[in-house]
């Protein structure tokens, strides 16, 4: 795998090195969970509106004025 630098903020940096779960631990794999963290975090959030979004179709479309267009 090839490398690159980059630059951040040392506030930045000083809390990558607090999420740290070893002091030798690359901030590559601190980055990378993180990265997952969110990945996870959208999939679940996307989910949820899924959810609310079909919840509130149902409300919307099953109903008794629109079982009278239906009928048209």
């Amino acid at each position: 795998m090839s490398k690159t630098t980059i630059q951040v903020d040392k506030a930045i940096k000083d809390q990558l090195e607090d999420l740290k779960i070893h002091p030798r631990e690359p901030y590559s794999d601190v980055i990378s969970r993180l990265l997952q963290l969110c990945v996870d975090s959208k999939e679940e959030y996307l989910k949820l509106v899924y959810r609310i979004q079909e919840q509130k179709m149902k409300e919307l479309w099953d109903n008794e004025e629109d079982s009278v267009w239906d009928s048209l």
